[in-house]
């Protein structure tokens, strides 16, 4: 913990996974670093995905029919990345089969295909490569299934993970190397030297004392980092209200449904549902998350 009148070489507004993730990155490099959080860790979006440590197989199918290079490497980057997350926090990830269920016969050798390939990426960054499931054994993992169409199921691998703990354990990580990290202080406004170039923030403590009063002060950096996420503009704005935003709001829906509606060691991807989208239904600490990322 810091004291109020030292100054800081880095100030990190916001304190989701991008900034606790830039607030250990910077104090692992030596510079003075403090972060601040208005609610609590991983309050916001970084506790609202799916939880899962994606592979890119999504923007697989996109790189191949649209021989997107960038989404090649995107999938690339995705799986490398998947493969550090796993081994630097095993107690909070783990690798996770998903069921893609097959409806039609032509969609057998196409789905087949593109785990095949989705493996050959992978290579050493796998656990286990993918395999086709009967529709007995599909239908034993998802009773709910229609039965009719069904001709079986692909199975690949992908990572799951526990975001908010995965959030709160690089904030405690970055406070290990000496960052200053404190949450429920809100920034109420930057400040600017006589030079007009931001040098901190002035900030109130949101956990009232005794009296029933909040605490307001000053954090002097030679640095400041806004990592608010959908409230980017807001933050922006202390600085220049004139500024144009930049910040375009996309809001996402996941479902909370018993445990029973998808095994505890396997989730299922429906990549082709009736609007278009994909949707997910996986196993999360005795429950079902069911949704997508995009409404």
């Amino acid at each position: 913990q810091g004291s109020k009148g030292e100054e800081y070489d880095l100030l990190v507004i916001g304190a989701g996974a991008t900034g606790a993730g830039i607030a250990l990155d910077a104090a692992t490099r030596g510079l003075k670093v403090a972060m601040v959080e208005r609610d609590d860790f991983a309050s916001g979006t970084s506790s609202k995905s799916t939880k899962l440590v994606h592979g890119g197989v999504r923007y697989l199918e996109k790189a191949v029919w649209e021989l997107d290079y960038n989404q090649y490497k995107l999938v690339k980057e995705a799986l490398r990345e998947r493969r550090f997350f796993l081994d630097t926090a095993p107690h909070l990830s783990s690798w996770l089969p998903i069921m893609i269920p097959i409806n039609k016969w032509w969609q057998a050798p196409y789905f087949w295909a593109g785990t095949k390939f989705y493996d050959f990426l992978a290579g050493s960054e796998n656990i286990e490569t993918s395999y086709f499931m009967t529709k007995s054994k599909a239908l034993d993992a998802f009773p709910m299934l229609k039965k009719d169409n069904l001709v079986g199921a692909l199975v690949y691998y992908d990572g799951a993970h526990n975001d908010s703990r995965m959030n709160v354990s690089l904030g405690m990580t970055a406070a290990l190397y000496g960052a200053t990290v404190v949450n429920h202080i809100e920034v109420t406004s930057l400040t600017k030297d006589e030079n007009g170039r931001l040098n901190g923030a002035r900030v109130k403590d949101l956990v009232a004392d005794a009296n029933g009063s909040s605490d307001e002060f000053n954090i002097r950096a030679k640095g400041v980092i806004n990592a608010t996420g959908p409230f980017t503009d807001s933050i922006r704005k202390m600085d220049d209200q004139k500024v144009p935003e930049i910040v375009a709001p996309s809001s996402g829906v996941h479902v909370i449904l018993p445990g029973y509606y998808a095994p505890a060691n396997m989730g299922m991807i429906d990549p082709h549902t009736s609007d278009g989208r994909v949707i997910f239904f996986l196993p999360w600490q005795g429950n079902t998350i069911a949704g997508t990322t995009d409404t």
